[in-house]
């Protein structure tokens, strides 16, 4: 297996797995509470990056930690590691990803002293579909929350997780970024945690393609503050010109979760390691975050489409947790599927085909 390093990394941080919500498509995992870290094994894995990324010699403009949770808020010892980040702010940006629940006015003077760069607060529609997801009250609270930040000058944006539960709600919630000058990320619905019991509740293929052909539309026409998260690289068979924000999970990114262990991303469960017991190294060029880059591996359904090149297979996170396979097809690709497919699908391919791709060169510089 040959070592290779990121020319860009993100870091997404879970310090906690506890929330004083329970949003009905969360993924968290409560067993992960009982094993959750201390404020002085985060220190250490803090300083694990710092040497990391010192090693790597990457730039600070590629280089990045979103600390987040559950809700990173409630973490005793937050602080503390933002004041770490801080004391390494010449290395890489920070931000966090919150539900905006703690933001008041000294909390606001704190991230400011801490110079954090960048903050996202989940947005699951107008008030009657996001408080239906996220509890009652939430929708004023995120909007106050969201209006501080920004007028406190701290970058800030939107989250949406859309299903059939709030779909109808995306021009209204766009509509409301753009008249609060604040960028949103439409993302899909990923059946993980809570949200496997909402699996009746992802978007059809057919309304995928028609939802990112209207932010697409939308965002060319009237408000250029919308992405479709990482997950959009299936544009591509409609608009081969289209550049894909692409999934970076075990190229650029990884997750670290409440116990040290390590995901390639919080949405693509695979254990890679842990980082009380391991380095970023060895995780970034483990077996398992080998696997996932190595395009070779892809089902031949996708390898064999005249789209692959761009697309890799859609959201590796989709596919995992709807077929238990990162290889297998995105199930929401309307391309290949007019209605969700079963998820008993199996996609695998033979020895011999795999054995014929071994010469081609998988891994591309993100």
């Amino acid at each position: 297996m040959a070592e290779i390093q990121p020319k860009s990394f993100h870091l997404q941080w879970s310090i906690t797995e506890r929330c004083n919500l329970d949003c009905k498509h969360c993924y968290k995992d409560k067993d992960l509470i009982k094993s959750e870290l201390d404020s002085k094994d985060l220190l250490v894995i803090l300083d694990k990056f710092v040497n990391q990324v010192e090693k790597w010699n990457l730039n600070k403009r590629d280089t990045r930690i979103s600390f987040t949770g559950g809700e990173p808020f409630v973490k005793e010892g937050f602080f503390d590691l933002l004041k770490k980040a801080k004391e390494n702010h010449d290395k890489f940006s920070y931000g966090i990803l919150t539900n905006g629940t703690s933001i008041d006015k000294e909390m606001i003077n704190k991230l400011q002293d801490l110079e954090v760069d960048y903050m996202q607060i989940s947005l699951e529609g107008m008030k009657e579909k996001n408080d239906y997801i996220r509890g009652e009250g939430m929708f004023e609270k995120i909007i106050e929350a969201a209006k501080k930040i920004k007028k406190a000058g701290i970058e800030i944006n939107f989250s949406m997780t859309v299903s059939k539960m709030n779909l109808e709600d995306v021009p209204k919630v766009i509509q409301l970024s753009k008249d609060l000058k604040i960028p949103v990320a439409i993302r899909r619905l990923v059946p993980l945690g809570n949200g496997k019991e909402l699996r009746k509740y992802l978007l059809e293929p057919k309304e995928v393609k028609q939802l990112w052909h209207y932010i697409l539309e939308v965002k060319r026409k009237a408000w250029g503050g919308i992405s479709i998260g990482c997950e959009d690289s299936m544009l591509t068979q409609d608009f081969p010109q289209y550049q894909p924000g692409e999934c970076s999970a075990g190229y650029a990114s990884f997750t670290v979760l409440p116990n040290g262990d390590v995901y390639p991303c919080r949405r693509l469960p695979i254990y890679s390691g842990n980082l009380t017991k391991q380095n970023f190294e060895k995780i970034y060029n483990s077996k398992e975050m080998e696997r996932l880059r190595n395009i070779n591996n892809t089902n031949n359904v996708c390898y064999e489409c005249p789209h692959f090149e761009n697309c890799k297979g859609g959201a590796k996170c989709l596919s995992f947790a709807y077929f238990n396979d990162a290889q297998a097809p995105d199930p929401q690709c309307w391309r290949l599927f007019k209605d969700l497919p079963k998820s008993s699908l199996k996609w695998e391919n033979s020895k011999e085909e795999r054995k014929e791709r071994l010469d081609k060169k998988w891994y591309k510089e993100k």
